[in-house]
């Protein structure tokens, strides 16, 4: 693993420890205790989105407020240590949900040589669905560390809902799609983007990973799903994920009722009081 550059801040008043971590040409934000907690958050942001949104800001503070460090990481989306801001839809897309999964290892990895004893995960939107793959994907040993994981309005589409979506609104047949093509696409929330063929299919039609919904029913992972009643992004999550809890003693569903995708205002308590009560369990 190459060198880690390290901004280092101690906050003297509060015994906080705030640093900005560079690794392998990632960035993530570190805030911890004076004194180490045991465990570990890695945050997760949504769709092209990054460290310093607000909902991932204060997941962050509350979880330090409350005894816990954390690392909330910025996905590069194939750029060098990414800023941030939202990913710009005027690039050439080229980037790939396995990358982003490879980046939550190396992060994940890093929180154990850190010297953490426990790993707790929690994503937001597709970031829920990427940090359930990459849970799914860890070996035994690994998978033994994670504690608990938490999915915040994750999204919940199957490469077959993908398939009638594009047919639908945009007579497009993604199977056509070759991975070597370039095309001009709706991708990620981008009008008529520029997407390599094989970044494209990564995200909208992948047999590579599960859909978060097929994930949940097999999982092991202690996973708590909160949804949002007013969520007008993923409106559809909390009844398949309904279904597929019933499959599964491993998955606790919640809704907070009045709040929307990004869980704004005083839904953000509602959100957080189930984190926090999950955790002293």
């Amino acid at each position: 693993m190459k060198n880690i550059l390290v901004i280092f801040l101690l906050l003297v008043t509060t015994q906080v420890f705030s640093e900005i971590l560079k690794l392998d040409n990632l960035n993530a934000y570190y805030l911890s205790q004076d004194t180490k907690s045991e465990s570990i958050f890695i945050i997760l942001h949504g769709t092209r989105g990054h460290k310093n949104l607000e909902l991932i800001t204060m997941l962050r503070e509350s979880l330090n407020d409350n005894g816990f460090d954390s690392i909330s990481i910025n996905l590069s989306y194939g750029i060098k240590n990414r800023k941030d801001d939202f990913l710009p839809c005027d690039i050439e897309h080229k980037h790939m949900v396995s990358d982003s999964l490879n980046e939550i290892k190396t992060w994940y990895d890093h929180s154990k040589k850190l010297g953490y004893k426990k790993i707790h995960l929690i994503g937001h939107s597709r970031g829920g669905a990427d940090i359930l793959n990459f849970y799914e994907k860890l070996d035994h040993n690994d998978k033994s560390i994670i504690d608990l994981v938490f999915l915040l309005a994750p999204s919940s589409d199957t490469n077959e809902d993908h398939l009638r979506k594009y047919m639908d609104e945009y007579q497009i047949d993604i199977k056509s799609i070759n991975d070597n093509d370039t095309v001009k696409i709706n991708f990620l929330g981008c009008s008529d983007a520029q997407v390599s063929g094989i970044s494209f299919k990564s995200y909208y039609y992948n047999f590579n990973n599960l859909s978060t919904i097929d994930a949940l029913k097999a999982t092991t992972a202690n996973t708590h799903v909160i949804t949002a009643s007013e969520d007008n992004i993923v409106p559809l999550t909390h009844v398949k994920v309904k279904m597929a809890a019933e499959l599964n003693e491993n998955i606790k569903l919640y809704s907070i009722d009045g709040a929307d995708h990004f869980f704004r205002d005083f839904y953000f308590d509602d959100l957080f009081e189930i984190v926090l009560d999950k955790i002293g369990q």
